[in-house]
């Protein structure tokens, strides 16, 4: 708070918050007789402005007390609409971007709604409705904490704003943490051998989606990047970076949901894999009027024959591993797009890569590796876990022929 005010022997308050870039006054009104306090904006950092909005306000809360009228509360749908306006301005954040789509999904069950309405069981109205809206019928705990997190900064907001008092109490959300579907490595031996065969086929429309999806996997599973961070990733963000034994790797530019960051490829070899990528666009720009065609720097990597983006790989990547008898891991969970990039974790924890530099890499937190492939450092620990007081070890063979 950076000013304050009082009028009326303390039943209005005004005051200005410090964090506010333009400061406007605030207002907090309570009359004779009434419940509680009216917290409102006055909408105008001039001081003579805002006492003559409190004052009305305490006029009018005033007459409503006397004749016991309740005063009207405030439609919440209005407020999201403000609130959606002052995010689009900062829309460029990927963060931003989905506190609008989430705002835009939930205002159908709160536009008629006022702030008196407020309550545990409103926001778990908002969770059933968004479940209804879904093709699986069920959200997973992470998306529900998601959305009250996204929620409880709008209501923020409102409080800032003096459209209410206090947040409303959120229900619970029951998760356990659970390991992430994943290649371990023999099944994802059995992939990338299915893949060599996958892209032998002489139907040159079929051979080119199967050749993009091929280099989508390889490129995926050996960055950690998203699956939204791929679908924009152009040729100018690729760079080249010195690595230890003198081979040159490859660094993404990308910009995800946790902002921009340079994403640093497992090795060398995934310029293989754009390089791919990158001859396949050329041949396909080359005509007898363009013998020589050069990729746009702005063009998309992961892309149609006519350059328009790929929305998504998910029915070819479903019947892909289908073909490949890798549908499952070993605790029979479907594996999907985003298992690449939690194969990619669990294996440069496998590695021994420190925990911050990966979490860092990702664009995650240490906390979410720990929680999501804790089973990981268990592995990577075997040696210690395994080791006998005075004898040599364990004594464990790599053929697992104990299991025959």
């Amino acid at each position: 708070m950076i000013d304050s005010r009082t009028f009326r022997e303390g039943s209005i308050y005004l005051y200005k918050r410090a964090d506010y870039a333009k400061p406007t006054w605030l207002c907090r009104v309570k009359v004779p007789g009434g419940k509680g306090y009216a917290n409102r904006s006055t909408g105008t950092g001039d001081e003579h402005q805002a006492f003559k909005f409190a004052d009305d306000l305490y006029n009018r809360l005033l007459v409503n007390s006397l004749t016991g009228v309740a005063p009207p509360s405030k439609r919440i749908g209005p407020v999201v609409d403000a609130y959606i306006k002052r995010l689009e301005g900062d829309r460029d954040r990927k963060s931003i971007q989905y506190k609008i789509l989430l705002m835009n999904r939930v205002k159908p069950t709160l536009n008629h709604r006022t702030f008196d309405e407020l309550s545990t069981a409103l926001m778990s109205k908002v969770i059933d409705d968004q479940i209804t809206m879904t093709k699986k019928g069920a959200l997973s705990p992470n998306t529900i904490k998601r959305i009250y997190g996204d929620l409880r900064h709008f209501l923020t907001w409102c409080m800032d704003q003096g459209h209410i008092d206090a947040l409303p109490k959120f229900p619970k959300v029951n998760s356990v943490a659970s390991r992430r579907p994943h290649f371990d490595a023999k099944d994802w031996q059995k992939l990338t051998r299915h893949l060599q065969e996958f892209v032998k086929i002489e139907n040159r429309a079929i051979r080119r989606d199967r050749m993009m999806l091929r280099d989508y996997i390889l490129i995926l599973a050996n960055t950690g990047i998203r699956v939204g961070e791929a679908r924009t990733l152009k040729w100018r963000d690729l760079s080249e970076v010195g690595g230890e034994d003198g081979a040159a790797n490859i660094v993404l530019a990308v910009a995800g949901k946790t902002g921009k960051r340079d994403v640093v490829a497992r090795s060398a070899e995934v310029k293989t894999y754009f390089k791919r990528i990158r001859d396949l666009r050329i041949e396909e720009m080359t005509t007898p009027e363009t013998p020589k065609p050069k990729l746009d720097p702005d063009s998309l990597v992961f892309c149609h024959k006519d350059g328009s983006a790929i929305g998504t790989f998910k029915k070819s990547f479903a019947a892909l591993v289908k073909a490949a008898k890798v549908e499952k891991d070993t605790h029979g969970d479907v594996r999907t797009i985003y298992s690449l990039r939690h194969t990619y974790a669990t294996f440069r924890l496998h590695n021994g890569v420190n925990h911050y530099t990966l979490a860092r890499n990702m664009g995650t937190s240490v906390a979410m590796l720990e929680q999501h492939y804790g089973h990981t450092s268990n592995v990577v620990s075997a040696k210690e876990l395994t080791k006998l007081s005075g004898g040599k070890g364990s004594g464990a063979s790599s053929s697992m022929k104990w299991l025959d």
